[in-house]
């Protein structure tokens, strides 16, 4: 159970008030050295709970615009965002897996269908068939190991989810 609701710590402060202003009327200034442990003792517990709280809300604001929309490649995480069924990869993410600097050459080798302004954003992203397409293309070591996990489970993830919703539309 909580500690810091509103009636506890009102109490805990009215007890602590009490208890200092009696020792400093008996004991003088001592009297506050005396009452500093009543103090921490009846706070450390809010304290405590209140320091992990604060930590939860920081951590659930910090990634709640992230919250299911990216995947992780081992220690890369490859934020995606979705026009309607269509999901887009953040190209500087899904480059910087394969070592790559965006530039003009993407404009080149990728059609507006494959590479353009994500909807809805300021950065530029790929389709899925995009990035298959870059890592296939790519001579990066990792490009084949990266391109056969996004074929796994992205690829393979984003279809199910649609004909699940397809299903659960039709239905």
């Amino acid at each position: 159970m909580s500690s810091l609701t509103p009636g506890s710590i009102a109490l805990r402060l009215a007890i602590c008030i009490a208890v200092t202003w009696v020792g400093v009327t008996l004991l003088g200034l001592i009297g506050l050295a005396i009452t500093a442990p009543i103090w921490a003792v009846a706070f450390v517990r809010p304290i405590l709970e209140f320091f992990p709280g604060l930590e939860r809300a920081a951590r659930r604001s910090a990634f709640l615009q992230w919250e299911g929309k990216y995947y992780k490649y081992e220690r890369t995480h490859l934020r995606v965002w979705f026009d309607g069924d269509d999901a887009w990869f953040l190209a500087d993410d899904i480059l910087s897996v394969l070592d790559k600097k965006a530039g003009s050459w993407l404009d080149t080798r990728f059609g507006a269908s494959e590479y353009r302004i994500i909807p809805g954003r300021t950065e530029k992203g790929f389709s899925p068939d995009a990035v298959l397409k870059l890592a296939a293309m790519s001579e990066h070591a990792e490009a084949r190991k990266f391109g056969l996990w996004f074929e796994r489970a992205v690829v393979f993830t984003l279809k199910r989810k649609r004909e699940v919703r397809e299903a659960a539309g039709s239905s």
